[in-house]
């Protein structure tokens, strides 16, 4: 098993923080406990060897007294910066491989973790789950969501993530660019434009209009990564609906809330 990245300092919108009695994510309250417990124990019953928290120092509060014992970083201007203090933190090699996680995930289990890292290419640098939109609504009746639609199928992209440390600092600027505009599919676009300029001119026309009709396949991505960024690409097409549902407005709080009362068996401590 690998080492994990918690990235916990995401803040809430003013509704949903008003609903849930706090802006920070990870001090949301579910199932009898916050939510960076519960991922907290989830992580650690999955067999991650160490975790280093990354994110407000209010979360210490919220490990104690438990005991869980983590690493813990502030965090810093944004979600590359906050990779890279995680990784000092742990002390990782280029050559290491870690589990990058989002606090913000309250069904998360230990299984779900398990089976996303022990299905990780050890010779990968980027391993990107998805779970299938059936799959997820079949676990997840009734709850919102947002699917894609490529060649393969319909796809809920999934929270967690595996990254080689090499990979990480080798593409850091780009990375930094992306993460800036992350919420615009536009400047996303941009981007990557003024990055692979000459690949683009050729290539960027054609993907968009797939990806724009549906008819893009994720399989086509991996050598374009290679030949792009020399980085090895990997997609788990089965990620467990667990690590695709995350908290990013009222409506998702409300249902998980809904959903977690209804499931008794989702306790603190979830089992493997």
């Amino acid at each position: 098993m690998m080492d994990a990245v918690l990235i916990a300092g995401g803040r809430a919108p003013a509704s949903l923080a008003e609903s849930a009695g706090h802006p920070i994510k990870g001090l949301f309250q579910f199932g009898g406990g916050t939510q960076i417990e519960r991922v907290v124990c989830a992580l650690q019953q999955s067999g991650v060897e160490r975790i280093a928290v990354v994110g407000s120092e209010l979360l210490l509060h919220a490990l104690q007294p438990p005991g869980i014992e983590v690493l813990f970083a502030t965090e810093g201007e944004d979600p590359v910066d906050n990779l890279l203090r995680g990784v000092e933190r742990l002390g990782l090699s280029s050559e290491s491989q870690f589990l990058h996680c989002a606090v913000d995930l309250p069904m998360l289990t230990s299984k779900a973790i398990c089976d996303f890292v022990h299905a990780a290419p050890p010779d990968t640098d980027v391993v990107v789950g998805w779970t299938p939109e059936a799959e997820f609504e079949r676990m997840f009746l009734g709850a919102p969501y947002t699917a894609l639609q490529f060649a393969e199928g319909r796809f809920i992209s999934a929270s967690v993530s595996v990254l080689r440390v090499g990979f990480l600092e080798a593409q850091t600027p780009l990375l930094r660019r992306l993460a800036q505009a992350r919420k615009s599919a536009g400047r996303v676009a941009l981007t990557l434009t003024r990055a692979f300029h000459y690949h683009l001119m050729r290539m960027g026309a054609p993907l968009a209009a797939r990806f724009l009709t549906g008819r893009l396949a994720l399989s086509s991505l991996p050598p374009l990564a290679e030949r792009l960024l020399n980085a090895r690409l990997h997609f788990n097409l089965s990620a467990a609906p667990e690590l695709a549902y995350d908290v990013d407005t009222e409506e998702d709080y409300r249902y998980a809330q809904a959903w977690l009362r209804a499931h008794k068996g989702y306790t603190l401590s979830p089992k493997v």
